[in-house]
């Protein structure tokens, strides 16, 4: 197999990117995202289910079957479903076909084994890679590492990893992908030649995300788009290889739009001093930073006294509340004072996040491209690695109705394409959306008056920035979300966080709280107006590229 587009047809059913927009009707998610592998499966699952006879759909199901198997070659749920939609169409090249039958063969069913999952609940990584370590010596090495593959990665040892890697004795093509991902994931260069044809579309992706983070997308695009070309279907490539395609120079230093940079804490000393030492490391240029102590009763407030002497006070204003007045009143504390309402934008930050040196200008430089939106997000991802995605860009999902009366169903739900999973590179794309997380995000302060500020009725925390991103929507200004821009963020998201009956009990009752503030038309017209917006930009990302290949043609 030589590795064109035309090649990469014998690892995906032919689909036209015309067609893609005949998945929007059955299919309205689609276009939101095709990448993590809840939505690859449900998509798929539900394309198998009620539409075997429609040869568009089918081929979409068994495409998207197909790159989930390049990314996950381990995952037999994924090659009990793709190898009999290959049964019936033949699309896949021989090669491929015999590397996934073998596989097949080979990952048995495991028994249950109450131990491993008594070692996952413990999140010990040493207990993790001592029991990885005897798995893999066995009969049902293979079997193993694709049941734990994702806990392999996640050992923040990566040569323990290799090493039981290693010991599974896999033959060297498939040896070669999944140390390379492995690599990949820990932040080294991988050496993906060795992973071989049969891995080429995998191997193209990585070789053009390679290229787009050393700051080439030119060399990103020249390896995405014979991609792109053979699975027109996917979301998030096709959206991903659009920006890249025009793909603005990233700026070389912060425009002059006058920014207050936002952050407030309670009782966590440690990260908010590492995190004004990482703000003030980066690029804000003369833009007044202002930290708002909400009640601290540890160090909070010599940590930010000792920030204060040691940034200047003209660069570091501290406010101090003698009580914790939860997120939304400390945020519109913030903003209501004179010289933050004095500012065109306003940034607000976590008080636990690791920033790259030009976080504002990428942000202020999307902000000023796209006038139309309002709020500014990004990628926000955990700060060790291997990373994992916490937020990318928010959409609302079609309500659920209640069985026994209307307010016992799910009202508002939202959309989250990739909490939890591995950053693989697919959430590079820049939208509009409906919402973006909070963790860090970039406010008009023109807004203030004409939507207001942050709902204090979900204090202390959870859904008011989902609630004041609804409110910007139905202002005519979206939220833009820019995957340019990666935040780390040192703790899990606080939705990730919760973990006792009260913490979820108060989650669950500020959903009701939001759900409260609007009917069921005014959600169902939510919703489809996202929808439409989402695929609006999904098709003209596809015509743009389509564009392109004519133009090479």
């Amino acid at each position: 197999m030589t590795e064109t587009s035309d090649t990469y047809l014998g690892c995906f059913p032919p689909f036209e990117p015309a067609q893609l927009a005949l998945l929007r009707g059955p299919l309205p998610t689609w276009g939101l995202s095709t990448e993590s592998p809840w939505q690859q499966w449900g998509l798929a699952e539900a394309i198998v289910r009620s539409a075997p006879g429609n040869q568009v759909l089918m081929s979409a199901a068994a495409g998207l079957l197909s790159w989930a198997w390049q990314q996950r070659p381990l995952s037999a749920t994924v090659l009990a479903m793709l190898l009999p939609l290959d049964g019936a169409q033949g699309f896949l090249a021989p090669e491929v076909r015999q590397t996934m039958l073998a596989l097949k063969k080979r990952l048995r069913p495991l028994p249950p084994t109450p131990l491993w999952e008594e070692v996952k609940a413990t999140a010990d990584p040493d207990l993790a890679g001592t029991f990885l370590e005897q798995a893999v010596r066995g009969q049902t090495a293979l079997s193993w590492l694709g049941e734990a593959w994702d806990e392999l990665v996640a050992l923040p040892d990566r040569d323990k990893a290799k090493h039981i890697l290693d010991q599974a004795g896999l033959e060297a093509h498939l040896h070669s992908r999944l140390a390379a991902e492995l690599d990949h994931a820990h932040g080294l260069a991988p050496a993906i030649d060795g992973a071989g044809p049969v891995f080429g579309p995998w191997r193209m992706f990585i070789a053009g995300l390679l290229a787009a983070e050393n700051g080439n997308p030119g060399a990103a695009v020249r390896h995405w788009l014979p991609l792109w070309r053979a699975m027109p279907w996917h979301a998030n490539l096709t959206m991903q290889l659009a920006c890249a395609l025009r793909a603005p120079k990233r700026p070389k230093g912060l425009p002059p739009t006058r920014t207050a940079i936002l952050a407030y804490s309670w009782n966590k000393a440690a990260l908010i001093a590492q995190t004004i030492e990482s703000l003030f490391a980066s690029d804000i240029g003369d833009n007044p930073v202002f930290v708002l102590d909400n009640g601290s009763t540890d160090a909070t407030p010599d940590a930010l006294a000792a920030a204060r002497d040691r940034y200047g006070a003209h660069r570091l204003s501290v406010v101090t509340l003698p009580v914790n007045v939860g997120a939304p009143a400390a945020r519109n504390w913030l903003l209501s004072l004179p010289q933050v309402r004095a500012c065109e934008r306003a940034a607000f930050l976590d008080d636990d996040v690791i920033l790259p040196n030009d976080w504002l200008a990428l942000l202020l430089d999307a902000a000023l491209r796209h006038p139309e939106c309002s709020t500014v997000g990004c990628s926000i991802r955990d700060h060790s690695h291997p990373h994992r995605l916490q937020s990318a860009d928010y959409h609302l999902l079609h309500r659920l109705a209640g069985q026994d009366a209307p307010e016992s169903g799910e009202r508002l739900r939202v959309f989250s394409n990739c909490t939890g999973m591995r950053d693989a590179g697919l959430f590079g794309y820049e939208r509009a959306c409906m919402s973006v997380s909070g963790c860090c995000h970039l406010l008009e302060t023109s807004l203030l008056d004409k939507v207001g500020g942050f709902d204090v009725r979900f204090t202390p925390t959870q859904f008011d920035d989902l609630d004041r991103d609804i409110r910007t929507w139905l202002a005519g200004k979206p939220c833009l979300y820019t995957g340019r821009l990666r935040i780390d963020h040192v703790q899990n998201s606080s939705m990730r966080q919760a973990s006792t009956p009260a913490q979820v009990a108060h989650i669950q009752g500020n959903k009701i709280k939001l759900e409260s503030k609007y009917t069921d038309q005014q959600i169902d017209a939510l919703v489809h107006s996202n929808h439409e917006l989402a695929w609006r930009q999904l098709l003209d990302a596809s015509r743009q590229l389509q564009a392109a290949l004519q133009g090479k043609g």
